[in-house]
């Protein structure tokens, strides 16, 4: 008989499961697979007692209708053990995602393989459980950490490269319309120097989320350096970028800031020219945002095509 156990350490201790075991039998062509034993975490994972489940179909997963499926995909994958002598079973696995009653998400890694040889027409397999949710909760904050700026919430510098260059690669092979923004905060320095950088950081957070409220669900916003920002604008043609531009603008200009009360931004707005390097258009991007800080600030430049908004 199966040996019950535990698995030691922080997750027994609180309440969570650690490796569920349950070891299952099949009998010859028979389409039922039921339950021999099971350790105390199948009990922890799924409720009830040993006695409850001997001799029940086992859960693999939480959705009946999946649980069949898997079943019916066993008996497939075990059939040839059934008639040939020693075929080996390498096993099925899978990951489940369900909620749990607080609307939270839970991950289930689960494995059936075979457990010796076959005896007459029986076979015995074991189906190890685990639940995983603490790792890929983990794994999903790593990911944030390493692809977003801490302070704004935005996309930070590095993830910025990456789509950049994926859009780019994208605007080459298929020749679809491609805009870069990039806007900074005027007078940011003056902030720091009157306020203290608790408010420069709370202008920040706030000129961030205004950006988030304004951006199409294409658009890719991100945090550059200090108070410098860049957005990349997708299926977007010049005149458009402006357009989008001037309206984050107003939104600026118009909202009120804690502490510092008004601020504005300067955007310096550029379309990706044919085969044109990265480095080109950035440069492009960069000489467009000087323009509009040389011509009074809170306006939008595009170079060639220059949209004075600035009111009195």
């Amino acid at each position: 008989m199966y040996q019950h156990y535990s698995r030691p350490g922080p997750e027994a201790d609180s309440g969570l499961p650690g490796h569920a075991v349950a070891i299952l039998r099949v009998q010859g062509n028979s389409p039922g697979i039921y339950i021999v034993d099971v350790n105390t975490d199948y009990q922890r994972l799924w409720g009830g007692s040993r006695e409850d489940w001997l001799g029940a179909a086992p859960v693999v997963v939480q959705k009946e209708a999946i649980n069949q499926q898997i079943f019916a995909q066993l008996h497939d994958a075990l059939n040839p053990l059934m008639n040939v002598e020693g075929y080996f079973f390498e096993g099925i696995g899978g990951l489940e995602v369900n909620r749990r009653h607080d609307g939270t998400r839970r991950h289930i890694e689960w494995r059936i393989t075979a457990m010796g040889v076959r005896h007459n027409d029986d076979i015995t397999l074991v189906l190890t459980q685990r639940d995983i949710t603490k790792q890929i909760e983990k794994e999903a904050q790593l990911e944030r950490l390493a692809t977003t700026d801490m302070l704004t919430g935005l996309v930070n510098r590095s993830q910025f490269d990456a789509v950049l260059k994926s859009e780019f690669s994208r605007h080459h092979r298929h020749a679809r319309p491609l805009s870069l923004i990039m806007l900074d905060i005027d007078h940011f320095k003056a902030i720091n120097d009157a306020h203290g950088h608790d408010v420069g950081d709370q202008v920040l957070v706030e000129f961030a989320n205004l950006l988030k409220s304004n951006l199409r669900k294409a658009d890719c916003c991100a945090r550059w350096g200090g108070e410098e920002f860049m957005l990349l604008a997708p299926e977007t043609e010049l005149e458009q970028a402006v357009q989008l531009a001037d309206k984050i603008r107003v939104a600026i200009k118009n909202n009120f800031f804690p502490t510092q009360g008004s601020v504005t931004a300067s955007f310096g707005v550029v379309e990706v020219h044919p085969n044109e390097p990265i480095k080109s258009v950035m440069k492009r991007a960069d000489d467009a945002l000087y323009l509009a800080k040389d011509k009074g600030r809170d306006q939008v430049s595009s170079g060639d095509l220059f949209s004075s908004a600035k009111q009195a």
